[in-house]
């Protein structure tokens, strides 16, 4: 896949090396932060917080709070979208427009996304692997220009410089760092569908949403025992199936679940002997050397490492 979205936006983002990389997930009740430093090859954080958000309107001074007393100005930001803010679709990707996609692609999915298209910032994600037989199609991700426009300006009004917006699944995506191997991660917050995305070298090769697994958060012990994970270890292998079967892929390599629950470490084991695939909770420790993030973070995170390019291990490596 190719996302395109944060080259459409140069305008609204610079691109200076920092030596501090700050990740900002927005969300419909707060923002969320990860501060980064490097250390050598690896990534210390520094900092994570979490700001009440109480509603959209207040998010422009939120932000400008946020700048102020965590001089931002010095950092390099990246932030996620809230998801009520995108909109996707897909069409065939040879309806693609020919020349100025940027101008011509908000006109063309009009009645497919309900943001106007004058109001409208969209880009494509190339989607190569097609079960055999299908055209190929490109994923389209919209938000709105206004609504960039009111949580870029504090950043401008101080000189901070701005790196990447993001959607989740592509935050998400930057946290991955083995290389040519696939891997599944799954995400489950409470009372959201589960977040299920297949990643080979930092790019979506498949994402669905998954619902009624956030019921797994809430289960005692006991009904865990009796069977209360096999829905979602259900759902993950329909979707290895589909990924090395009808995209006729080579074997996924992990499966990393984040869940915020007491009993996680169960939900691994029963995954485990479940799963033809090696299943762990998800590997903060191999990504920056800091234990105590909560699985609410791992957008934040994604954010904060967009603004370096992490290298990616070479699969089998240790």
């Amino acid at each position: 896949m190719k996302f395109m979205l944060s080259a459409s936006l140069k305008k609204l983002l610079g691109s200076r090396e920092k030596s501090i990389s700050v990740g900002l997930s927005i969300h419909s009740d707060v923002v969320r932060m990860v501060v980064l430093q490097r250390n050598g090859v690896n990534y210390d954080c520094v900092k994570h917080r979490e700001f009440p958000l109480n509603n959209e309107e207040q998010l422009p001074a939120l932000l400008t709070s946020i700048i102020e007393k965590n001089n931002l100005r010095s950092a390099l930001t990246s932030f996620v979208l809230p998801s009520s803010r995108v909109q996707s679709t897909q069409i065939e990707h040879e309806d693609l427009p020919a020349s100025d996609v940027q101008a011509a692609l908000p006109w063309q999915v009009k009645e497919l996304i309900s943001i106007p298209p004058q109001d409208m910032i969209c880009d494509y994600i190339d989607m190569p692997l097609q079960p055999f037989g299908q055209t190929a199609k490109a994923q389209i991700v919209a938000t709105s220009r206004q609504y960039l426009e009111k949580i870029c300006a504090p950043f401008h009004q101080v000189d901070a410089e701005l790196s990447h917006i993001l959607t989740e699944q592509f935050a998400v995506a930057k946290l991955q760092l083995t290389q040519d191997a696939a891997q599944l991660t799954f995400i489950q917050e409470p009372k959201r569908e589960g977040m299920l995305l297949i990643l080979k070298n930092q790019q979506i090769c498949f994402a669905r949403k998954i619902r009624g697994t956030d019921a797994i958060l809430g289960m005692p012990l006991e009904q865990l025992q009796m069977g209360g994970t096999d829905n979602l270890s259900i759902e993950i292998q329909r979707s290895i199936d589909y990924y090395e079967s009808q995209l006729k892929q080579p074997p996924i390599k992990d499966v990393f679940v984040a869940l915020e629950t007491e009993h996680a470490s169960f939900i691994i084991d029963a995954l485990n002997k479940s799963l033809p695939v090696k299943t762990k909770l998800f590997p903060f420790d191999d990504i920056i050397n800091q234990t105590e993030l909560q699985q609410a973070y791992i957008p934040a995170l994604g954010a904060a490492l967009s603004g370096w390019t992490p290298a990616l291990e070479a699969e089998g490596e240790e």
